[in-house]
């Protein structure tokens, strides 16, 4: 309630602590953004927020500006308010990563099916790795570690419980991303497709 002795009018030092919280959060989104690869959501008052916008590095990492005074929402609440913008992100996002998959096809650069996949992928081709969820592949090896078949012995030595988990350890191992879809999105190329470094 007392004034600050440096500053005679309160409204400009509360302006000066916001834009030091705002320049703050900022600084901590490099962390956050390079650790998840996830939707940027930036709520709050219209006013905030164009602080925020003049002085934020992630302008572009921003999947959306929500306007409105939630300060006091609850946990539950704010995600009551972000769901459907939640839920048209995974549209927008699903559907970049089918019309890639298809670039990639255009471009002869994509494994298609879990054989190829795995063929690519074990020779550590794989940049993208898009695959519906819950899609598993019980598997053998084959004459070399490149090659796979349908397991048809599962008492075999070789036996692959899921080959999907092994195709995701190995991108990951090479520096790839992984990204799932929706079942049945991914059905013309036989649930799992690999976008290709070259």
């Amino acid at each position: 309630s007392e004034r600050v002795s440096n500053f005679s009018d309160p409204s400009e030092h509360k302006e000066i602590l916001m834009k030091k919280f705002l320049h703050h959060v900022d600084t901590e989104l490099d962390t956050v953004l390079n650790a998840y690869h996830l939707p940027l959501f930036v709520i709050g008052a219209d006013r905030l927020m164009g602080h925020f916008k003049q002085l934020t590095k992630h302008g572009d990492a921003v999947t959306e500006y929500i306007h409105g005074n939630y300060e006091n929402a609850s946990i539950p609440e704010l995600k009551k308010i972000l769901e459907p913008h939640i839920a048209n992100w995974k549209k927008a996002h699903q559907k970049k990563l089918i019309e890639d998959v298809d670039a990639a096809a255009g471009q002869k650069r994509l494994a298609i099916g879990i054989k190829d996949v795995w063929h690519e992928a074990m020779n550590e081709k794989g940049k993208l790795l898009v695959v519906e969820k819950n899609y598993m592949y019980a598997a053998q090896h084959g004459h070399s570690k490149d090659v796979i078949y349908n397991v048809t012995d599962d008492k075999n030595s070789f036996y692959i419980k899921d080959a999907v988990d092994d195709i995701i350890e190995a991108v990951l191992e090479k520096g790839g991303d992984i990204d799932f879809v929706e079942k049945g999105l991914l059905k013309k190329y036989q649930h799992i497709a690999l976008i290709k470094y070259y």
